[in-house]
């Protein structure tokens, strides 16, 4: 008896992009050579558009993702017109509730110095509710840098006056409100982060053929939809009563973990407001 492999007719490798004509970044490069995540994000733009059309789509796509965080606030409608008023055309939109693993995926750079408090109220941060993923084109090309430069950074004070985040009222680094893919390398391996196959195709397929900004009423609608999960805030703020948090790190973490599993969505967020200002973020004790 013959045995038989998977390595026969109707199976196939995941292609390898071509990393250095999707970043300028060589750090990068390095990093992602063997990132499941770019090769199956790569994989299913090959296998919707075809390779020439999958370069052509990384390079011309930009990738925003209307975070919990800015739902919450109130804020997410005010981003998304700072962003048409810019010159972006969405031409695809999908609903995305990001879980624990996703955000450890989605930033597994960037949370290489993370505190554990840090992750857990990112992780509170993602349960809130869903977020809101666009994909957008813009005139003048290199949509996923302009878009990422139009961002700003995550420190208040520290960003022009018209970027999305100050539009946002982030107030801290931890509550940045909103997540762009950096540049068309990104935008590859973001698709596999935030969407499963079938759901990624079908996004990649139509927002290959749709015309720029004809996504719109599609945008307000599923925008409409994720807003609708998220039940008004009820709950009292301590911080805003004088309630001191504890002084002890161990005795703060032990408050920390216990307010951001309060059942109710508003009295989270609250609680997601006072830690952010309080917890240390970074190794080493820093908060900012």
């Amino acid at each position: 008896m013959s045995r038989q492999t998977t390595t026969g007719p109707g199976w196939a490798d995941m292609p390898t992009p071509a990393l250095d004509r999707l970043t300028r970044d060589r750090e990068k490069r390095r990093a992602y050579a063997l990132d499941p995540l770019v090769r199956e994000g790569w994989a299913t733009l090959v296998g919707v558009l075809g390779a020439a059309e999958a370069q052509r789509f990384a390079r011309e796509t930009a990738l925003l993702w209307l975070r919990p965080d800015v739902v919450a606030s109130g804020a997410a409608a005010d981003v998304l017109a700072r962003v048409e008023a810019a010159g972006f055309g969405a031409v695809g939109a999908s609903v995305v509730r990001l879980e624990r693993a996703g955000v450890r995926a989605l930033w597994w750079w960037q949370l290489r110095r993370a505190t554990v408090e840090r992750l857990l109220l990112l992780d509170a941060v993602a349960e809130l509710g869903p977020g809101l993923l666009v994909l957008y084109r813009h005139g003048q090309g290199d949509a996923a840098r302009r878009l990422t430069g139009l961002k700003g950074g995550n420190v208040p004070g520290r960003r022009d006056a018209d970027s999305l985040r100050e539009v946002a009222a982030s107030p801290n680094r931890l509550l940045t409100m909103l997540h762009t893919s950096d540049d068309p390398l990104d935008v590859v391996r973001e698709l596999a982060v935030f969407l499963p196959w079938r759901e990624r195709a079908a996004l990649v397929a139509s927002a290959h053929v749709a015309c720029p900004g004809g996504q719109g009423a599609v945008v307000k609608d599923l925008l409409a939809e994720v807003v609708a999960a998220y039940p008004a805030a009820t709950a009292t703020d301590r911080a805003a009563q004088g309630a001191g948090l504890p002084g002890r790190r161990g005795e703060a973490f032990a408050q920390l973990v216990c307010d951001i599993a309060a059942e109710d969505t508003g009295a989270r967020w609250q609680a997601l407001g006072r830690w952010s200002r309080q917890a240390p973020l970074l190794t080493g004790g820093a908060q900012q």
